[in-house]
């Protein structure tokens, strides 16, 4: 392999993590062209994850390694919500043995067919619901270290992932009951945060849901809570 070509390679090792999936479409943006892909893939420099997805073969590709490719790479908007969000933070009421099974994401992008090829155990299911106006775009994350590098995951904040669990509730006890679960670990919100998210949440049962577990639970920080908006 000539200098030019060592140089390619290494500065894609540099690009690119172990355990981190890369759409075609980016390391095309790269400098690397299909053909060059075929020839790292034969020379086990790359491994195929599925159509237009590629990773290096050191370490397996988890879920954590497919959301850092959607978010860092490709520039898709998804975030880790809900209650994949609440259980990472450490506000799980109880965790599957196992682990969890379904990873909740959110988002308003198009999920690309890359995505969807790269096999998991897990299961990726994608929520494309407007729950917050754009006032709100941005209130409401935390940005939580993954393992890979200095890249972190973006994930929503507790208040934020409680409401899109709230959204998710359905007519039956278990699911809410499941709700109140979760939203009694939420010692402390932020008011700031849960006020602005409130105002302009578009769902009107996620707000009469949250105010009425709000003063179920009765916690310090519900008293600063705007039952207004």
């Amino acid at each position: 392999m000539g200098l030019h070509k060592d140089e390619k390679l290494n500065h894609l090792l540099t690009l690119l993590p172990e355990g981190v999936a890369a759409p075609s479409h980016w390391l095309s943006g790269q400098g690397y062209s299909r053909q060059l892909l075929r020839k790292y893939v034969q020379s086990n420099w790359l491994k195929s994850l599925g159509r237009g997805v590629y990773a290096r073969p050191q370490v397996e590709v988890r879920w954590e390694g497919v959301v850092l490719g959607m978010q860092r790479l490709a520039g898709l908007s998804f975030h880790v919500g809900s209650i994949t969000a609440l259980n990472r933070q450490g506000y799980a009421h109880y965790l599957p043995l196992g682990g969890e099974k379904v990873i909740h994401l959110w988002g308003q992008d198009k999920v690309p067919a890359w995505v969807r090829a790269v096999p998991l155990s897990e299961k990726l299911q994608f929520h494309t619901n407007c729950l917050f106006e754009p006032q709100a775009a941005e209130t409401g994350f935390v940005d939580k270290p993954s393992g890979v590098r200095d890249w972190s995951i973006r994930m929503a904040a507790p208040e934020r992932a409680i409401m899109e669990v709230l959204y998710e509730v359905q007519d039956y006890e278990g699911s809410f009951n499941h709700a109140l679960e979760l939203f009694e670990g939420l010692t402390a919100l932020r008011p700031v945060v849960v006020n602005t998210l409130l105002q302009h949440c578009r769902k009107l049962k996620v707000k009469r849901l949250f105010l009425f577990m709000a003063g179920r639970v009765a916690y310090p920080w519900c008293e600063k809570i705007d039952s207004t908006k």
